[in-house]
């Protein structure tokens, strides 16, 4: 049995930590004796399986506890305090903080895993160069690195090459429980009126809601009528919340917030977008396929593995224009939508949680034979 770590900041209502769940949920416990491990405490049977081992690495996310933890990462002790175990497998399981945690473990018997989840030439396009030049060192001490797409895969050689040898496994996600979710009825708040465009994120700018707002607004002053769900928190709210109530939106577009089952939103939808600036293998899109959806997307990360070129969601131009000719061309033809409807379905038997989980279970067995 191997014994694996995975290390991530938190388990918080991010992308990357929801499809790790998934990911370590249905893993075979026979061959696997897993511990998740994360900087703050977080409401973790809600999230692991009973089997899964987890761990906080400091006791409170306090005052103190936050002064402490700067100072420990930099003098790089934190891995040494707080996580020293006899792992046979150690996985970075997101960029930055996680990576430079994990870099620095003195297990020498551990094969060292470090997941890629976004475009980092993109991503920290405003610091590339001093990026690269401080986080190179880093990747250098692990033994395999994981893309979730082809374009994060070709970003992060351009940046890094190929040492350590780096490759791509898609994110898990749990195809049954979307489906089975889904079923469930929408809060009474959230009652359905007319053709319903949801979208789903974190508000920051990384998500493009700001263009999203600015194309609605376009869209609903040419005579479209439709409402916009937008479910997520994050450091935009505020910004996004003033745009609405500014340009006089409040009819038409409703924040939700963090929703802890997002599936009957989806399921609501007549039309999913995603205004991404740029993303990683975007699990929001990747729902949406399980669920049969009609999608418009921005060109970013990942989105020709996951729709093709447009053949099972339109694709559109990385720009407001782009996003609103898209947004205009579904909203104004519901053969359109109807077509991507049924091709989505189809694409969705592709993310499979039983295939996802046996390819990353392989890696990890061969991985472990490295040393």
């Amino acid at each position: 049995m191997l014994k694996v770590l995975f290390f991530i900041e938190t388990l918080g209502g991010g992308g990357a930590e929801k499809v790790l769940c998934d990911l370590v949920n249905h893993m075979d416990q026979s061959k696997f004796d897993i511990t998740v491990q994360t900087l703050w405490p977080s409401d973790y049977r809600k999230k692991l399986a009973e089997w899964i081992h987890y761990r906080s690495v400091y006791a409170s996310n306090s005052r103190w506890n936050q002064y402490r933890m700067r100072l420990e990462s930099a003098l790089g002790l934190i891995y040494r305090m707080h996580m020293r175990d006899n792992y046979d497998i150690e996985i970075a399981y997101l960029e930055m903080g996680s990576t430079k945690i994990v870099a620095s473990s003195t297990n020498k018997k551990a094969v060292k895993i470090a997941w890629v989840h976004c475009d980092l030439e993109i991503h920290m396009a405003a610091v590339l160069e001093r990026f690269v030049k401080k986080t190179a060192p880093m990747y250098k001490r692990f033994d395999r690195i994981v893309c979730v797409s082809e374009d994060v895969l070709r970003s992060y050689t351009a940046l890094f090459g190929q040492v350590p040898q780096a490759c791509v496994l898609h994110n898990t996600v749990d195809d049954n429980d979307i489906i089975k979710r889904a079923k469930l009825p929408l809060p009474n708040d959230a009652s359905k009126r007319r053709t319903t465009v949801v979208t789903l994120g974190r508000l920051t700018r990384q998500k493009g809601y700001d263009r999203l707002l600015q194309v609605h607004k376009l869209l609903m002053t040419q005579g479209l009528e439709y409402d916009l769900w937008i479910l997520g928190d994050g450091e935009d709210r505020l910004k996004l919340e003033t745009f609405v109530k500014e340009n006089r939106l409040q009819d038409s577009v409703r924040f939700f917030g963090y929703i802890n089952n997002p599936y009957p939103f989806i399921k609501a939808a007549d039309l999913l977008v995603c205004s991404s600036r740029f993303e990683g293998f975007s699990t929001f899109v990747t729902e949406g396929l399980i669920l049969g959806k009609p999608i418009v997307t921005t060109d970013c990360t990942g989105m020709h593995e996951l729709l093709g070129d447009s053949e099972y969601g339109l694709i559109t131009e990385n720009s407001v224009d782009g996003l609103y000719k898209g947004m205009k061309k579904c909203l104004n033809d519901s053969t359109i939508l109807s077509e991507y409807s049924q091709k989505a379905l189809e694409r969705g038997k592709a993310f499979a949680t039983t295939k996802l989980v046996d390819t990353t279970e392989r890696f990890l067995e061969e991985a472990a034979r490295l040393k």
